[in-house]
């Protein structure tokens, strides 16, 4: 009796898009200010779950689109920062924004945001993206690591 074959198995890459309704003020617009990115994701402030999203721009700063690249908990959020430019990639985007929020309410980043946007703007500059921000939406508040001069002018 001749044996069944062994059945491999690959695993198969997917991109979905998902229409997500936005404030019509950025459409066909450059997209870099640090004000205008935290109203356009200013719902974030009503998670009770730290949400992290990468904002992909095309080579006129306007948005390709945006990835929720990760959940986390209530205070803290695991997230490699190499998954944050996955989308970059795919979708040839020339510069990327980083938001995420404080379910705390409060804006001020943690040593841990810090570091890990350092890390982001390593990569970045590996990539040959240019990262323009990361803002941390708190309530009616938000925190723009570019105004502040933590990362370089747009």
């Amino acid at each position: 009796m001749a044996k069944a074959p062994k059945n491999t198995y690959l695993k198969e890459i997917e991109i979905k898009y998902k229409i997500t309704k936005i404030n019509d003020k950025v459409i066909g617009k450059r997209v870099t200010d640090a004000k205008l990115v935290a109203e356009l994701f200013a719902d974030l402030q009503n998670e009770t779950k730290e949400k992290f999203i990468a904002i992909n721009l095309d080579a006129q700063n306007k948005i390709l689109c945006f990835e929720v690249v990760a959940i986390g908990s209530v205070d803290a959020i695991y997230l490699r920062p190499m998954e944050v430019f996955r989308t970059s990639i795919i979708v040839n985007a020339s510069a990327v924004i980083l938001v995420h929020n404080h379910p705390s309410g409060e804006p001020r980043p943690s040593p841990q945001d810090g570091d890990f946007t350092v890390k982001c703007m390593r990569i970045a500059d590996d990539l040959g993206v240019k990262l323009y921000d990361h803002i941390i939406i708190g309530v009616d508040s938000y925190y723009s690591f570019a105004e502040r001069g933590i990362i370089g002018p747009t």
